[in-house]
């Protein structure tokens, strides 16, 4: 480090050796001053971009050596050029120069100068933010596990650090010309403004990672202590930011508090009700929301998702709007505002809307009593309104269900007369087998058994087969073949799927046993010439 500095400011440091000797040697003059004031930015900018890049090298360590080869290879010349136009717009604030050079002349040369040096830091910041970052976050493992909070606070700004530099970029911008190149004041306001930036960031970044963090053990409210913890976090977060807001004003001399005492004292008071309102709004939304999940996500089964599903959606938005106008309502009275009229042409509006679409409630009766008497859920398996299908999604007034070719029929509730449910506890497997006449009754039943036996034991089925196989005896006769009716007790919507097997296992045992399916038969008669009949084919 001691050989680059050497390198990068000794032919400077030389230069202004000469350059002060020059100007004891020659007579007092403006080119003189001017040429003094060029030496001084550029050795100031020299030693600012040296000083900085010694500064990033001191942050060397594990894991940080590609962010400093950037650092050292490539920022040099932007920090000179930031360095020396910040010095030659402070020199051009000297006394002696604004009256050689004149007021206008040397301030606008200053602020042109300043404003150069923010530009100039501003996309430095831009630039270089990643490789900064990364040295201010790459903490070594024993800190990071030993000393979690500044671990915490050191990786927060790593992240955020180009915001409140660029936040003060910004305002030396702002106060270079509201100043006229005379920044001293504004600069130092807008850095105490800034160090208040990095504080709050700071502050909401560790209440961020408090709030992340999970919570030990099992609580039998966790869902409200969740949601109760994640709105209070916000309500702290609200606060910092305010309490920065009123620091920030205040170096500024200006004050909300003291404006909500004087002149702004009955807006205040009408945003702060509003404010209140809408909070106390919100946290009534959070406990009944919590308390309708609460509710329909635990049956004395454990979980009922599927119910859940399809109740949670309409009680929610029924509960977001009415909590919605409520609030709205008490905000707008506490404004000031009369809600006598607001109520009345309400009241006057829903008795039209209820006599104008009748059907509309009719539908949201009927829906309201199926959902409430569970006959239908989300994922359910149902005939409705002549459409068979799963059930995909359940509104106000409407049913969306898609059958088995991809097609979603939308079905208003007042539509649907009966509803096929196939979803619920458990269903049946029904066969239809035709015996062929090559065997007899008993060698069916006790084949039917055998593959009813092996469907039981496969692994592919047996969590969808809830019972024996049922033989329920001879259900009829058609074409000459007796027909064995037989059924399994099967998971829900699971019937089709056990029928298409059985049926394939089947098959295969009487292809096994050399069988042939029973085919219709027909009885033939031939009449001989004679009349007398002649034995059949």
């Amino acid at each position: 480090m001691l050989r680059f500095a050497l390198r990068k400011l000794g032919p400077w440091l030389i230069a202004l050796v000469i350059t002060v000797y020059m100007s004891y040697a020659l007579p007092l003059s403006l080119g003189k001053s001017l040429a003094m004031v060029l030496a001084y930015a550029l050795v100031v900018g020299t030693c600012f971009s040296a000083v900085c890049v010694i500064a990033f090298s001191l942050l060397d360590g594990p894991h940080r050596h590609r962010a400093l080869y950037i650092l050292r290879h490539q920022a040099f010349r932007p920090l000179w050029l930031i360095g020396s136009f910040a010095a030659f717009g402070e020199a051009l604030n000297d006394p002696r120069l604004i009256e050689s050079l004149g007021v206008h002349l040397a301030h606008t040369a200053a602020t042109v100068a300043n404003v150069l040096a923010a530009l100039f830091t501003g996309l430095f910041i831009l630039r270089f933010r990643r490789p900064i970052a990364h040295l201010i976050r790459n903490q070594p493992l024993s800190r990071r596990l030993t000393r979690r909070a500044l671990s915490d606070t050191i990786e927060i700004l790593g992240t955020f650090w180009f915001v409140p530099a660029l936040v003060l970029v910004c305002i030396s911008v702002f106060a270079t010309f509201v100043s006229a190149g005379d920044t001293s004041t504004a600069l130092r306001q807008s850095l105490i403004c800034t160090v208040l930036l990095v504080l709050c960031m700071v502050i909401n970044g560790l209440v961020r990672r408090h709030a992340l963090k999970p919570q030990r053990g099992a609580k039998r409210h966790a869902l409200y202590s969740e949601r109760l913890k994640s709105f209070f976090y916000t309500l702290v977060h609200l606060l910092v930011w305010l309490a920065f807001i009123e620091l920030g004003l205040r170096v500024w001399g200006l004050s909300l508090i003291r404006f909500t005492e004087g002149e702004g004292h009955e807006v205040s008071v009408k945003l702060f009700s509003l404010g209140g309102t809408l909070i106390f709004a919100w946290l009534i939304w959070i406990l009944s929301d919590t308390a309708v999940h609460h509710a329909l996500t635990r049956s004395r089964k454990g979980l009922a998702n599927a119910r859940a599903q399809t109740m949670m959606p309409l009680i929610r938005n029924v509960l977001f709007v009415t909590i919605f106008i409520i609030a709205m309502i008490v905000a707008l009275a506490n404004m000031g505002m009369n809600v006598t009229p607001l109520l009345a042409g309400a009241g006057v509006i829903g008795l039209a809307i209820g006599f104008g679409a009748q059907s509309l409630v009719a539908d949201l009766i009927t829906g309201l009593f199926i959902i409430i008497e569970d006959s239908l859920a989300i994922d359910d398996y149902v005939d409705v309104g002549g459409h068979l299908g799963t059930v995909e999604g359940l509104t106000i007034r409407t049913v969306r269900l898609r059958d088995i070719d991809g097609i979603v029929h939308t079905i208003p509730f007042s539509e649907i007369k009966s509803i096929n449910n196939y979803s619920r506890e458990f269903g049946y497997a029904i066969f239809r087998v035709a015996v062929p006449a090559s065997m007899d009754i008993d060698s069916a039943i006790k084949l039917m058994r055998e593959v009813g036996q092996k469907m039981r034991t496969d692994p592919l089925q047996r969590r969808n087969i809830w019972s024996p196989l049922e033989i329920q005896g001879v259900e009829s006769f058609e074409s000459g073949n007796a027909i064995l009716r037989a059924r399994f007790k099967t998971a829900p919507i699971k019937q089709w799927e056990v029928s298409r097997a059985f049926n394939l296992s089947l098959k295969r045992h009487m292809d096994e046993a050399g069988m042939d399916l029973a085919t219709p038969r027909m009885s033939v008669q031939v009449i001989t010439a004679s009349g007398g009949p002649d034995r059949p084919l």
